[in-house]
């Protein structure tokens, strides 16, 4: 009886892709406003870009859409967190910034693959903690 023949190999499967993943969180800290542009993916990012539905301004009134840590950021560490001081949560209600805003945010893979999120962030349900605290 002649032997059997042994089926191949199976493939192994190729390693699970890595893609960076960006977001723009926002923190209030002692009453202190924070945006946080985050790599929270295992690979990193590359020419991140956020842009902001509405114009904002930090303490000084200069513009965070004009920031270049939102314009020009050409490589994001996955683990990444830079943390921009805005304004007291206080001081931004009072001079009237929006408080709610749209945030598009984009950047490429390792690959060069495009990526892009969209994020709202409504500042008021922040300012509803402070009054409870």
């Amino acid at each position: 009886m002649p032997a059997a023949k042994k089926p191949p190999a199976p493939k192994p499967a190729p390693p699970p892709r890595r893609e960076a993943d960006v977001i723009l969180d926002v923190e209030v800290d002692g009453g202190a406003l924070h945006f946080v542009l985050a790599c929270t993916g295992p690979a990193p990012a590359h020419a991140v870009r956020v842009r902001f539905s509405r114009v904002l301004r930090d303490v000084a009134g200069l513009r965070l859409n004009d920031n270049p840590l939102f314009t020009q950021l050409e490589f994001m560490a996955p683990g990444k967190r830079v943390r921009l001081f805005v304004d007291t949560l206080a001081g931004y209600t009072q001079r009237r910034q929006p408080m709610r805003f749209e945030v598009k945010l984009e950047w490429c893979d390792d690959e060069g693959e495009p990526h892009r999120r969209s994020l709202t962030h409504d500042l008021a349900a922040w300012t509803a903690l402070r009054d409870i605290l």
